[in-house]
């Protein structure tokens, strides 16, 4: 019961600092003010982490597992390869959009072991999810292509270089606004229809 009443605190400060770093910036929200939310004690915040850094990373990773489990939801429903792929440009625009205020793009920048090792992970599950959808598309015959696994590492990397490639004016350490976020993904789904038009060949 003491573990299921800290994981359900936990939760709360995680939905706070969510509703409070989506609202106003992960960098202008104090640990006070998400304390003052809750109406508990900021102590009772350092309880759980140990520094708004350790906090963020917590809502970064909250939010990461949404968003591949939506990914990993489009890949198992799919009625067609091909729309699957087309529906996971659209969710990581709605995932960047809603979530843009949090910083996600700072964290490309940050080399520590942890990050490295979540930023590995993260890589691996999306290209895992596009194989599944590549798969599947090869077993019904909508997609002709003899290595899943390859041509799903290919379309992420050269989606995602599409994200620092298209802008002529940002950093790494920049978040996107709504025009360049429009050109990118404008981009990928171009690029996309470039590698359909080849599995389907």
């Amino acid at each position: 019961m003491q573990t299921e009443a800290k994981d359900e605190m936990r939760d709360k400060i995680l939905d706070a600092a969510l509703k409070r770093f989506t609202h106003y910036g992960a960098s202008k929200t104090t640990m006070n003010e998400i304390a003052d939310d809750l109406h508990c004690s900021k102590a009772s915040l350092y309880y759980y982490f140990p520094d708004k850094k350790a906090l963020h990373t917590a809502v970064l990773l909250k939010i990461a597992e949404a968003y591949f489990q939506a990914m990993e939801k489009e890949a198992a429903e799919l009625k067609s390869a091909a729309q699957a792929l087309y529906n996971i440009i659209d969710l990581r625009k709605e995932f960047i959009s809603k979530f843009c205020r949090l910083e996600l793009f700072q964290i490309i920048q940050d080399n520590t072991t942890f990050f490295l090792a979540e930023k590995k992970k993260a890589k691996q599950r999306e290209f895992n999810i596009h194989t599944d959808i590549i798969k599947a598309g090869i077993a019904s015959g909508e997609f002709n292509a003899t290595d899943p696994a390859l041509i799903a590492e290919l379309l992420v990397q050269a989606t995602m270089g599409l994200r620092f490639s298209v802008p002529d004016h940002i950093r790494e350490d920049m978040d996107l606004d709504d025009e360049m976020m429009d050109a990118i993904i404008e981009k990928q789904k171009q690029l996309l229809e470039i590698f359909i038009k080849g599995l389907k060949a």
